[in-house]
């Protein structure tokens, strides 16, 4: 009956741990992060930046994730990838024409794979019915069918589109 009357009562803190941290807000511990990010992070550990990246799009960090996505893309092994998130990236934050500028970055990579071509190719496909650019679109779609008829879902974008 002791315990239960200490556990529902207020205590000389008001009900509050004397160990409890200081509060923070979100942006001050994500720029603390940051900091001691930046304060150990070479440049050139593309890897890492890549995997910040993916973790500050995530967390809808958008400009925190394009600057890490822009460095990781100086590495070739990253470049496409990064162009694809670059890509969605900059279509989040209602810069569709960036967008455009990172998908055929990707799109231009020498000894670029089928599935990568393609994957670029429907990303950029969907953002241009998405800004209406419907001919731009259609043109994309078919690129993609001749390549693939069996692509994800471009039989049905080329239908709803109107053409074949």
């Amino acid at each position: 009956a002791e315990l239960e009357e200490e556990l529902a009562g207020d205590d000389a803190t008001g009900g509050k741990s004397l160990l409890a941290p200081q509060e923070q807000s979100l942006e001050e511990i994500v720029e603390g992060f940051k900091k001691g990010v930046a304060e150990s992070l070479s440049p050139e550990d593309y890897d890492t930046h890549f995997n910040l990246g993916i973790a500050y799009r995530e967390m809808g960090l958008i400009d925190e994730a394009i600057g890490e996505f822009q460095i990781a893309a100086k590495d070739a092994t990253y470049l496409v990838d990064c162009c694809s998130l670059l890509g969605a990236c900059f279509l989040d934050k209602g810069l569709p024409e960036l967008a455009v500028r990172w998908y055929q970055k990707g799109l231009a990579t020498p000894e670029l794979s089928e599935e990568a071509t393609l994957g670029l190719l429907y990303d950029l496909g969907n953002l241009y019915l998405s800004i209406g650019e419907q001919e731009k679109a259609h043109r994309t779609f078919v690129e993609i069918y001749g390549t693939n008829s069996n692509y994800r879902d471009v039989v049905a974008k080329l239908e709803e589109l109107g053409g074949r």
